[in-house]
């Protein structure tokens, strides 16, 4: 049985060899590449980051 991921729009699961999601018909080949793989730690970082940044700027910064 060939590996399965997970549809980004629907939640379907998708055979990784399919070319689309059988559920909602999106096209899955971004899929299989990885080119998801690491974006929501990725996401968190920079949004740390800015948060931190964002803080040390509004104290920083002269009223």
């Amino acid at each position: 049985m060939a590996d399965q991921v997970k549809c980004l729009y629907c939640g379907a699961n998708v055979p990784a060899d399919s070319s689309h999601c059988p559920g909602c018909g999106a096209v899955s080949h971004f899929q299989r590449k990885g080119y998801r793989a690491g974006a929501r730690r990725r996401f968190l970082v920079w949004l740390l980051l800015l948060t931190i940044f964002s803080i040390f700027m509004a104290f920083w910064l002269p009223r």
